[in-house]
């Protein structure tokens, strides 16, 4: 995990089984990764799984290894709801939570003593409990324990299982080779560094408001914003702790390395900021990079001379509005306890942004097996939903009419379903794409470079030639980048350019809803009745949208270009989709 809370991979292994040999073979792989041979990981969370927890006690012995909190609380409410009466089920599940989150081992006790208490007539239960769960390895998942152990706020797996879900979505299905594999990590990594420096570039340089305060003035820019969320979080905390190190129980300071509320009240009484020197050097870290240590010279590979007199040159080099900018950007750096920042003048409705449905994709059979509490809850629910009466009144639901809709021809509104919009940010098409092809909006970057991957294809480079002619570097240009900010309108995706080379690279249908309407078939391959069909939409004369259509709907016209420069097996698309172009001819002139 990263300063500013976000995952990231640094292997995936294949293992024949999931016994403890193996497990060994992974973690001393793992292990070779250290930059230092006497460094290992403080803390490994994991889930029940004693193969793997005999393979840690024995590669990491000097590790930590924590329990999944959630699906152990998951696995106890599923045997409780076996175990014991409805009436109970819900008493007894608050008196285990209570028991999970004891803050020291004399409220674990008492919590541990009303549970039993309750479960008097459920013995089944209490003793899967204690056997199962708090007498072997309480001290990896009860607060009294865990909240001493510096783990930066990581009491579950579900973030590694969030990663792998994103993972599979890449490979698509179970049956791919090495190739295919290797590829779908790479891109998964690509997209997962993307987004961290992203993150690390907010750190730097965005001030939350609750933040402005001269009190986190050595800290902003200097420490992740994920760091001073929690800060000011326990900075509330303080008008009732004061400096009461008993009262407060430190647990931000153990757990998260990050001052807890006592140590705040002694900065604020004695009316200094916050030193960074207090702050755990992880959530200092807003870079990728390895860092390099000083030595015991002058410690020039950390000099700057170079850096401010390329500083100095820029500066001279901008207009008067340019150097405002730049010299309140480094204002900032050198008086980090001043801000000119103010508080809006009113509040900033945040709420009712745009929901995004995903897309499933094609073949996905790479789901996991369920786990035991999954049967359990499918089961339960299955006996409610038979045992309730029926409904004989139905809600109505209002249709709401699609954003963008009028914009599009009026014979084909009646086939939209939905039109999704992405970020307007100059790779919007390239989000659309991505969206529709399953890496998520966000995964347009990698879009960009399997399109610049695709114009220089040996088995295709005559085609492109033929096709884009004089004009083939500029398209290849336009796909390549500097920045993953905005993009200026030589970088945008245009049409009917990158037409041909998302159908050709993806094997899709891609239809475009604009001026004109235009459908794009692959060029090399022969039609697929299983083919899946990716439409956009042109609005606004400078911004893509996703639009989802009903099945079966009208496709326009191909370009003259795709019919003078397809191979002969391609033709076979036009026969294939014959009926649905007809339709759209049909439609075309009686409302035009």
């Amino acid at each position: 995990m990263t300063s500013t809370e976000l995952t990231f991979a640094v292997g995936f292994a294949y293992m024949e089984s999931e016994q403890t040999e193996n497990f060994c073979w992974v973690l001393e792989k793992l292990k070779e990764l250290f930059v230092k041979k006497d460094m290992c990981p403080q803390v490994i969370l994991t889930d029940r799984d004693l193969a793997l927890m005999k393979a840690i006690e024995v590669v990491f012995p000097n590790s930590i290894n924590l329990l999944c909190r959630f699906h152990i609380n998951k696995n106890v409410g599923a045997k409780c709801k076996q175990h014991v009466v409805n009436d109970l089920q819900k008493t007894i599940d608050t008196l285990w939570m209570e028991v999970v989150w004891a803050s020291d081992e004399v409220e674990y006790g008492q919590r541990l003593h009303q549970l039993e208490q309750a479960c008097v007539d459920y013995s089944g239960f209490i003793n899967y409990v204690k056997d199962t769960w708090l007498t072997p390895h309480r001290h990896r998942f009860v607060g009294a324990w865990i909240n001493r152990v510096l783990h930066l706020g990581n009491t579950t797996t579900n973030r590694v299982e969030s990663a792998h879900w994103k993972l599979k979505q890449m490979l698509g299905n179970s049956i791919g080779d090495m190739v295919k594999c290797w590829e779908a990590m790479n891109n998964n990594l690509r997209l997962q560094l993307g987004n961290i420096r992203a993150s690390f570039q907010k750190s730097f340089y965005e001030v939350e408001h609750a933040h402005v305060s001269p009190f986190y003035g050595y800290l902003r820019g200097s420490v992740s914003r994920a760091a001073l969320r929690r800060i000011a979080e326990e900075l509330l905390r303080v008008d009732y702790v004061g400096t009461n190190r008993q009262i407060c129980g430190c647990t931000l300071r153990t757990s998260y390395g990050l001052p807890c509320a006592c140590e705040l009240g002694r900065y604020r009484v004695g009316g200094i900021p916050i030193p960074i020197d207090v702050v755990h050097v992880h959530w200092r870290k807003l870079t990728m990079e390895v860092e390099l240590e000083v030595g015991e010279d002058d410690g020039s590979e950390v000099d700057m001379k170079a850096a401010m007199d390329e500083l100095w040159r820029r500066f001279r080099s901008l207009d008067v509005i340019g150097k405002r900018a730049l010299r309140s950007r480094v204002c900032e750096l050198a008086y980090p306890t001043m801000t000119t920042l103010c508080p809006p003048p009113e509040k900033i409705k945040t709420k009712g942004g745009v929901k995004k449905k995903g897309k499933k994709p094609s073949d996905y059979d790479v789901n996991r097996d369920p786990s035991y509490h999954e049967y359990v809850d499918k089961a339960s629910q299955s006996s409610q939903r038979q045992s309730q009466p029926s409904q004989t009144s139905k809600k109505i639901k209002l249709s709401k009419q699609p954003q963008f809709i009028l914009q599009f021809p009026n014979h084909i509104r009646s086939y939209i379903e939905d039109v999704v919009n992405v970020e307007s940010d100059g790779n919007c098409g390239f989000r659309v794409i991505a969206s529709l092809h399953g890496y998520g909006e966000d995964g347009w970057p990698m879009v960009r470079r399997e399109l610049g991957l695709e114009i220089i294809d040996k088995d295709r480079s005559t085609l492109y030639d033929k096709l884009f002619s004089n004009r083939l570097s500029a398209v290849r240009e336009s796909l390549m980048i500097e920045s993953f900010g905005s993009q200026p309108p030589e970088k945008w995706m245009s049409l009917p350019d990158m037409g041909y080379l998302i159908a050709n690279r993806y094997n899709v249908v891609l239809v475009c809803l604009g001026n004109p309407c235009i459908t794009f078939f692959p060029m090399t391959s022969s039609h697929s009745p299983n083919v899946s069909i990716y439409c956009i939409g042109f609005v606004n004369h400078n911004h893509w949208v996703q639009v989802n259509m009903k099945e079966g709907f009208p496709l326009p016209p191909v370009t003259l270009d795709w019919k003078k420069f397809c191979s002969h097996i391609a033709t076979t698309w036009m026969l294939g989709f014959a009926g649905r172009m007809q339709h759209w001819q049909l439609l075309t002139p009686v409302l035009a």
